[in-house]
């Protein structure tokens, strides 16, 4: 788990996820951060690779909304202060 590196950007979405509560939805996250909900959900998809989070949808046709979830490794997760 230690060999785990991230862009800034995934990071960020990483970080924001942790900070608050660990499941939170891609259009928060998008809104909190300022980012296109394309962008946001490139980053979900490469933390998932990484097994670091998981999509979660819940609700149907317009209501549905996809969070994304720590897994217990990205629960664990810690990225190093000095990736660059």
């Amino acid at each position: 788990m230690a060999d785990i590196k991230l862009t800034e950007k995934s990071a960020e979405v990483f970080n924001y996820v942790k900070e608050n509560g660990g499941k939170v939805s891609i259009s928060e996250i998008s809104e909190k951060i300022g980012r296109p909900l394309r962008s946001i959900g490139a980053n979900v998809t490469d933390l998932a690779k990484k097994g670091l989070v998981v999509r979660e949808h819940e609700g149907e046709g317009e209501d549905k909304v996809t969070y994304v979830v720590l897994t217990d490794e990205g629960a664990e997760y810690a990225p190093a202060e000095d990736d660059e």
